[in-house]
């Protein structure tokens, strides 16, 4: 019996999240669970950009508007943070990503500093009215997710695997017991992990910075070895034929794929 129009209590949806979550790491949990922060700095932060300009032609200064980026990436690396990804992607495997649409991640000393970048003079007065009215943005600053040990064997990770490649899943769960199966598949066979799995960060924002972050979806970063690595989990078997259906009228989700620039 499908339940995708039953209501899900929120914290029922959130605990189920966790435990998939956990499973794609075997045991860990979700980022809000990891180590503590200090008085002053959490260990490391993302920052996660979702946006672009759908009509170029409402940009009201477009050369003022291509004077953001050199500017603004200036400034990030000033707060010694570094840019894991600024690229459309290469590929959507689910859902619906507009083709004008990029993401930007980038990753800082502690989530602190990144709050501490957005809200700082240099930017909100010099450098973001550059992109005034060019553009449609979403910007959440989240904890990243607890390392954890590579899998005992990694045989669905060719030995030719040398450029890594990120997969951005955004998941909105409507029917928790269907997902928990899906999620104790996952763990149970462990073919994540297998392929090389590691999360980057994952869960709702800490900080929602700008835009509005659509309400009961959760982001889950993740980098695999090679784009291969990640085709032999996602087409692969038993992925593709026991354990992707288990989450088929469980929610919306979108799946995609991009090249990142750097990833330590």
């Amino acid at each position: 019996m499908s339940h995708r129009n039953k209501r899900i209590p929120l914290s029922r949806v959130l605990a189920t999240i966790g435990a998939v979550a956990a499973c794609w790491a075997v045991t860990d949990s979700l980022a809000e669970d990891a180590q503590a922060p200090s008085q002053t700095c959490t260990e490391g932060g993302y920052m996660l950009v979702m946006g672009g300009i759908k009509d170029q032609s409402t940009v009201p200064d477009a050369e003022l508007a291509r004077s953001y980026g050199p500017a603004v990436w200036s400034l990030v690396e000033s707060y010694d943070a570094f840019y894991v990804l600024r690229a459309t992607p290469d590929e959507v495997y689910e859902g619906d990503w507009p083709d004008w649409k990029a993401a930007v991640i980038s990753k800082w000393p502690c989530r602190e500093t990144g709050s501490e970048f957005w809200n700082s003079d240099s930017y909100q007065n010099d450098v973001k009215p550059r992109r005034k009215n060019a553009g449609v943005y979403d910007v959440g600053m989240f904890n990243p997710a607890r390392a954890f040990p590579p899998a005992k064997t990694q045989d669905l990770v060719p030995d030719s695997c040398s450029a890594p490649y990120l997969v951005l899943i955004l998941s909105k769960v409507t029917d928790a017991e269907a997902y928990g199966q899906y999620g104790k598949a996952l763990g149970e066979t462990g073919v994540a992990r297998r392929a090389g799995l590691n999360m980057l960060f994952t869960g709702q924002p800490k900080e929602v910075l700008e835009g509005t972050w659509p309400e009961g979806t959760n982001a889950l970063i993740s980098v695999y070895p090679c784009r291969a690595a990640w085709d032999a989990f996602y087409s692969g078997e038993p992925y593709e034929s026991d354990i992707k259906p288990l989450r088929k009228d469980a929610g919306d989700f979108t799946i995609v794929g991009f090249t990142p620039e750097r990833v330590e």
